[in-house]
C-alpha cells in the first residue's frame, strides 16, 4: 500500500508588480479561484474533480498576499477550501512581503535581499519573523493554526526546519530533489523521496522520479502540470513495487487554467491538464485499496518511514513525446 498525498500551493503571483508600478498583484478572483466567464477553474474546479471521487487535497496557502490588499478575499477562499472539507497548512513566498514592506515604505530598496522570495537564504531571526507572521495571518485567515509548511520556490534550509520547529509546526514540504539547484537549500543526505527527520520535523518530500536517456538522465517532479497521467500511474505503480511509503503530488491553485499575460487578465481552461487531473482522480478512486489519498493532517510519521533503496525510472521515450505535447499545449490559444 503507498499512501498518497495530493497538494497544491495556493498563491497569488505579483504580476510583474515589482517590474512595472503601474501593476498591482493579481487578484484572488484570478489566480486562486480562476474565475472566467464559463466558471471557476481554480481550486473551486480542483475540489469538484476530488469530491467526484471521494477524495481529499492539501491545499499550501500563501498568506503574505494578504498584506498588498486582499486579506478578506484571500480569508473567504481559504475557508472555503476548509468548509468544504480538504487541508489547508502553510505557504509563503517572502516576495509578497518584501513587496508590502518596499510599498509601505518600511524597507529601501537597497535593502532588500538579492534572492528576497527564497526564504532558506535570509537570517535566521528573520526567518523566524517571518513564519511568525504567517502562523499569525494563517490563523486570522482560517481560524487555526497550521501544522505543515511549504517554502515558496521550495527555497528552505536546514535552518528554515529549525525555525518550524519553534513556531510549533510538525511537517514540511519543501524538498524537492528536482530543484536543488534552483533554490531549494535542504539537504536530505542523498534520499530523493523518502521522510526523514530534523530536530522535531518531519520533512515529506515531493516525489521525483528519473527520465531521460542512459548518461543524460534526469529527476522529474510528480507536478501535475508537468507530466503525463502514463507517467503519474506509472510512478504509483512502481512506488508500490518497489517499497515506497507515500508518494507526493503537486499542483497549483492555477493549473487547471492557463494565461495570457502576467497580470492574468485573460484565462481559459487548460483541457490537457484537466483531462490529466480527471484521469489521475479516477485511478486512485479505482485503486483506492492500493493508493489511499490523505493529507497532511493525517499523518501517522509511522505509516510514512521507508529506506530508500531505488527511485521509479520512466526511461524516455513517453517523457519525450510529453515533451512535444506540452511544448505545443503552452500556447494560450491552443
Amino acid at each position: 500500500m503507498v499512501q498518497v498525498f495530493l497538494t497544491f500551493d495556493t498563491e497569488c503571483s505579483l504580476g510583474g508588480a515589482w517590474e512595472n508600478p503601474s501593476y498591482r498583484p493579481v487578484h484572488p478572483d484570478r489566480a486562486i479561484l480562476g474565475k472566467m466567464s464559463s466558471g471557476y477553474y481554480g481550486t473551486p474546479r480542483i475540489m469538484d474533480l476530488l469530491e467526484e471521487n471521494g477524495l481529499r487535497g492539501t491545499f499550501f496557502v500563501e498568506v503574505f498576499a494578504s498584506l498588498n490588499g486582499y486579506r478578506s478575499d484571500l480569508a473567504k477562499a481559504y475557508s472555503e477550501i476548509l468548509r468544504r472539507g480538504h487541508d489547508v497548512q502553510l505557504h509563503l513566498h517572502p516576495v509578497h512581503y518584501y513587496y508590502w514592506m518596499l510599498q509601505e515604505g518600511r524597507i529601501s530598496l537597497d535593502q532588500i535581499p538579492v534572492e528576497k522570495d527564497m526564504i532558506g537564504t535570509l537570517a535566521p531571526e528573520t526567518q523566524l519573523e517571518m513564519l511568525q507572521m504567517g502562523v499569525s495571518l494563517f490563523e486570522e485567515m482560517v481560524g487555526r493554526a497550521p501544522i505543515a509548511f511549504r517554502a515558496g520556490n521550495f527555497g528552505a534550509g536546514s535552518i528554515t526546519l529549525d525555525m518550524l520547529e519553534k513556531v510549533g509546526i510538525r511537517f514540511d514540504s519543501s524538498f524537492n530533489a528536482s530543484y536543488l539547484q534552483a533554490g531549494c537549500k535542504l539537504d536530505s543526505g542523498g534520499t530523493i523521496n523518502t521522510t526523514w527527520q530534523h530536530g522535531a520535523v518531519l520533512e515529506v518530500p515531493i516525489t521525483n522520479f528519473e527520465t531521460g536517456p542512459p548518461g543524460l538522465r534526469g529527476l522529474k517532479q510528480l507536478n501535475i502540470n508537468a507530466v503525463s497521467l502514463w507517467e503519474m500511474t506509472g510512478v504509483l505503480e512502481q512506488a508500490e513495487r518497489i517499497g515506497l511509503p507515500d508518494v507526493n503530488f503537486i499542483g497549483h491553485s492555477f493549473s487547471l487554467f492557463k494565461t495570457a499575460d502576467f497580470q492574468f487578465r485573460r484565462l481559459r481552461p487548460d483541457k490537457l491538464v484537466l483531462r490529466r487531473f480527471q484521469g489521475l482522480c479516477r485511478f486512485l478512486k479505482v485503486h483506492a485499496s492500493r493508493f489511499p489519498v490523505s493529507t497532511f493532517s493525517d499523518i501517522q510519521p509511522s505509516t510514512i518511514r521507508g529506506v530508500e533503496t531505488t527511485i521509479p525510472k520512466l526511461g524516455t521515450l513517453v517523457p519525450a513525446l510529453r515533451k512535444a505535447v506540452q511544448a505545443v499545449n503552452r500556447l494560450y490559444w491552443i
